[in-house]
């Protein structure tokens, strides 16, 4: 939501205050000189109203989370989250510090407190022109575990998989959550609830289970077996022709073979 305020409103403030006979006659040297910085705010819960006001950027922070490791980890938190495969496991966060303390982990999930002022947003006009983000499009989270073999992304939550290989792979996607992986396993089962996005382009696979239910997206490759069910919308696009195909499609879903 943040971001839509910025980009919608934020900036359409500030084209507008450029707009204004001799506005940029008065601000333009000291814009040239000197960063001009405004923070947005949601007011609260449920108000659609927002603070805009002249600050400065929060500082990023750094912070560590103990882990044992686990073979389920599921993530609903915004920003940028990837998981190595490695035999130390541990979470690192990087980020705006209000955004960084407002992590949690409990039980292989990753969560963020809610908090009116998390995800501020920040229009930045510069002698190069007007720049627009979120706090939270600068959070980066780096997840390392020697054997996840499930992931679960929530509305928010998005991942980047990178040099799996394990035996099997079970994929969950509720609302927008989205997720790219690329490695190798036997068996991938994928399941979408709403809109999501599973890129597993560059997964090698064996055989490939994807139910849809929604208008969710999905890419994989299988070269021995692939079990569709797609109810809604939802488009399933093989990139490889495996050797058996069964689908069951209700509603105006596709299935495509690259």
């Amino acid at each position: 939501m943040i971001r839509n305020l910025l980009v919608i409103t934020g900036v359409g403030f500030l084209l507008a205050l450029v707009g204004i006979g001799g506005a940029f006659a008065l601000v333009g040297n000291d814009v040239r000189t000197h960063d001009w910085t405004w923070v947005v705010t949601d007011d609260g819960p449920g108000d659609s109203s927002f603070r805009f006001e002249r600050g400065v950027v929060q500082p990023d922070i750094s912070r560590t989370i103990e882990w044992a490791g686990g073979d389920r980890l599921a993530i609903d938190v915004p920003g940028e989250v990837s998981y190595v495969q490695g035999a130390e496991a541990g979470i690192r966060i990087t980020g705006p510090k209000d955004i960084v303390d407002s992590i949690r982990f409990n039980d292989g999930r990753l969560t963020m407190i809610s908090d009116d002022n998390h995800d501020r947003g920040y229009i930045r006009w510069t002698g190069s022109g007007i720049h627009a983000w979120s706090e939270s499009e600068s959070l980066r989270i780096v997840v390392t575990a020697p054997a996840v073999k499930t992931f679960e992304m929530g509305d928010n939550g998005s991942v980047r998989v990178r040099g799996y290989d394990q035996p099997t792979l079970e994929v969950i996607l509720q609302g927008n959550g989205a997720i790219d992986v690329d490695g190798r396993t036997d068996k991938v089962s994928v399941t979408i609830n709403g809109d999501g996005d599973a890129d597993l382009d560059d997964l090698q696979v064996a055989e490939a289970t994807v139910a849809v239910l929604g208008r969710g997206d999905v890419r994989v490759g299988p070269t021995d077996r692939a079990d569709i069910d797609i109810s809604g919308r939802g488009d399933v696009t093989l990139t490889r022709n495996p050797a058996q195909v069964n689908q069951v499609i209700t509603g105006w879903g596709e299935v495509d073979i690259d």
